[in-house]
């Protein structure tokens, strides 16, 4: 008996130390702009939950109203977009790759990538992928500065809107580019 009490343990503590594998993948700012549809710099102006059973039964996401400029166009842009998961505690549906509850809050100015899910049944096909795709703006030092989430994200440190903006379009212009036949 105190085999089996003492294998299990080490069973135990051997599944913990084993190394547990992320569900969010490391993107450069040319990696995430590759898989989706525009980045748009704007405010959050309304805020929702929605139940929609997909991808599987009682799922609930969250629907971010919001209005700006696409950064990789340039032109005006008022769009809703959708996360799953909810930070609404009565919803009781929280998913730890979802955007932060301090990032997507209404009246927040932010940086947000999205994509179109043609896959997504109902009327909201614009996606936001997860905690990598909507990064918070803040004044610092006088200047509009995008909130870096650390290594493995697009932006890893904090940068100035102005330099996100030009990496953006740039990055933009270079996919498009690579897009066209013959390069």
């Amino acid at each position: 008996m105190r085999l089996i009490k003492s294998a299990a343990v080490a069973l135990g503590l051997a599944l913990v130390a084993l190394p547990a594998a992320a569900a969010i993948k490391a993107m450069t700012l040319e990696e995430l702009m590759g898989i989706t549809t525009d980045v748009v710099h704007g405010k959050i102006l309304e805020k929702t939950t929605f139940r929609l059973d997909w991808p599987f039964a009682g799922a609930v996401y969250t629907k971010l109203s919001v209005e700006g400029e696409s950064l990789r166009t340039l032109q005006p842009v008022k769009t809703d977009v959708v996360f799953l998961g909810s930070h609404d505690a009565r919803d009781a549906f929280s998913v730890s790759e979802a955007p932060t509850l301090q990032d997507a809050r209404v009246g927040n100015e932010a940086v947000i990538f999205y994509f179109r899910d043609p896959d997504m049944p109902g009327a909201f096909t614009n996606r936001v992928f997860g905690l990598d795709c909507v990064y918070r703006v803040e004044q610092a030092f006088g200047a509009p500065v995008v909130v870096g989430k650390g290594e493995g994200f697009a932006f890893a440190e904090n940068v100035k809107l102005d330099d996100v903006r030009t990496a953006v379009r740039a990055t933009h212009q270079k996919l498009a580019a690579q897009a066209k036949p013959g390069k």
